[in-house]
């Protein structure tokens, strides 16, 4: 290292060299400043891009989130003149979560997309990326479906987290009379009960798990019977719902429509020039795409990393992907018809019934933990009024997608939960209940606070509560059904149920009656 003393150097000297320093120092500023700027920038970029695989998102924490990342809901229409009560107030009595299963490794069709591609590009091997020559997926039918070590990993820190939450330095004790834990007949959701409870539990090896059966067969024949899982697999159960919406094809004409899109055509021509293949006679379809799209999803869920398929894919795909996901997801899950949320009101009218079992003493609840798919947590969350309703087109402009407030990353990724918390005040014994999603305070739909009393919320879903009828609305029958979201009349806010049904049956809407379809749809996101 060279010292200069201004002492020693001559004024012509030092004049000369004055700017070549500050020229050297300042590029060398800019240098570091320009790297750590692209750090900053890819870090960012990581995190958000781990962030846009639709329901295939891994579990991230939405608690700090920031506002790009808000959770959108409906409006308030409550009287807010109520008297807030305070925290220090507010005693802990009762909490009820429903949680999708964690990280599951992808499902047997997923598989089977994968390999078909590699078989198809087998001819062009020594034309791909290095990492593609001779690669064999990382997973193979033996474990399709089946909860991965990072889903157990998901599930553990939720029930950790869930203790601390309520207020507990220790894992408790179970029994039976205090804590109910079920989850369906599919063995990642049992998994991920059992994941949970090893850290809720400090007896966790006694727990009695309850598994809702399996019966396909009554699907198309009795709606409605006490031997099947009408509470968390009802989507199964209801006969109408799988004819009009699951399985046919016309419920997801923006779907088909966007994936015929010129974006679709452009996402496999990038495809193409990714893998090399740019001057190749191959053709790629958007279910291609879409493949190496879940093969990037699970390399980030599984193994945390972005090196292979997700390598293939730019940020402009990513999004666009992103959308053509929630749009599926929409039709089938979401707000795009009445049916698809409503019939999760069969769960909505068992939490509250334990939560009044509970008010009124006849229960010793001190939790239900309830294990199953995102085709329950995603109508419930709807059914709440968590998410926006409004029409996903394919058609919509880059703007509309971008500040869209229907994301299943945000409101569905693996371990998705909706927590019901129920509170006594200390001074007046009033009974409050507080609603997190993915473990999110936010305020609840149609109240506009973050605990809303228990009477107010049973009088704003008294509809869903009281008087909707599962076994009715599923029924296969002649007589003409409503089946549509409620912004197809034009409510540009968030309505009553009782409302809302009350303008609907003063509402015309054979127009909106579907035509069946027997082709089978795969729709197997859970």
């Amino acid at each position: 290292m060279i010292t200069l003393s201004i002492r020693y150097v001559n004024n012509h000297l030092l004049r000369a060299l004055v700017p070549l320093v500050l020229i050297v120092i300042g590029s060398s500023l800019f240098l570091m400043d320009t790297l750590n700027t692209s750090r900053v920038s890819q870090v960012s970029q990581k995190l958000k891009y781990e962030r846009m695989f639709a329901t295939k998102t891994k579990y991230w924490d939405q608690r700090n989130a920031n506002k790009d990342d808000v959770l959108s809901t409906l409006p308030a229409i409550a009287n807010l003149t109520d008297r807030v009560p305070l925290r220090s107030e507010l005693i802990l009595v009762q909490t009820q979560i429903v949680a999708r299963h964690g990280i599951r490794y992808p499902t047997g069709e997923n598989i089977r997309e994968m390999e078909l591609l590699l078989r198809r590009l087998k001819p062009f091997e020594n034309l791909l990326p290095t990492w593609m020559q001779n690669f064999t997926l990382p997973y193979n039918l033996s474990v399709e479906g089946k909860l991965a070590e990072a889903g157990e990993r998901e599930l553990r820190d939720l029930g950790a987290r869930s203790l601390a939450r309520n207020g507990h330095e220790r894992p408790q004790m179970y029994s039976k009379k205090k804590y109910r834990v079920a989850h369906t007949y599919v063995t990642r959701t049992r998994d991920s009960a059992i994941a949970f409870a090893s850290s809720f539990f400090a007896n966790a090896e006694v727990v009695e798990y309850i598994e809702y059966p399996q019966n396909k067969v009554l699907v198309l024949t009795n709606p409605f019977v006490d031997s099947i899982d009408v509470l968390l697999r009802f989507f199964d159960q209801c006969a109408r719902y799988q004819r009009e919406v699951k399985t046919n094809q016309t419920a997801q004409e923006q779907r088909y429509m966007y994936q015929r899109s010129s974006v679709m055509t452009n996402n496999a021509q990038w495809l193409k020039k990714s893998l090399g293949l740019k001057n190749e006679k191959v053709v790629f379809s958007a279910e291609d795409v879409k493949s190496v799209q879940s093969a990037c999803a699970f390399d980030i869920a599984l193994y945390h990393h972005e090196h292979h398929w997700c390598a293939l894919l730019s940020e402009t795909l990513v999004h666009s992907l992103d959308y053509l996901d929630d749009i599926e997801q929409f039709y089938w899950i979401g707000g795009g018809y009445k049916i698809n949320y409503e019939m999760s009101a069969v769960l909505l009218r068992e939490i509250f019934a334990t939560m009044e079992a509970k008010v009124r003493g006849d229960s010793a609840f001190l939790g239900s933990f309830f294990f199953a798919h995102a085709e329950t947590t995603l109508p419930l969350m709807t059914l709440l009024g968590y998410g926006d309703r409004s029409l996903l087109l394919s058609n919509a402009t880059d703007v509309e997608i971008a500040s869209r407030g229907f994301r299943t990353s945000i409101l569905s990724p693996f371990a998705a939960n909706l927590e019901f918390r129920l509170f006594k005040t200390k001074p007046t014994s009033q009974f409050f209940v507080q609603i997190l999603v993915n473990e999110k305070e936010i305020p609840i739909p149609g109240c506009g606070r973050v605990f809303c009393k228990l009477s107010k919320l049973q009088h704003l879903w008294r509809y869903y509560l009281k008087t909707y009828d599962f076994r009715a609305d599923c029924l296969l029958s002649t007589k003409v059904h409503s089946n549509v979201a409620s912004h197809k009349f034009g409510f540009g806010s968030f309505v009553t149920p009782y409302a809302e049904h009350q303008l609907l049956a003063r509402v015309n809407t054979s127009q909106f009656d579907f035509v069946s379809s027997t082709t089978t749809v795969d729709n197997s996101i859970s």
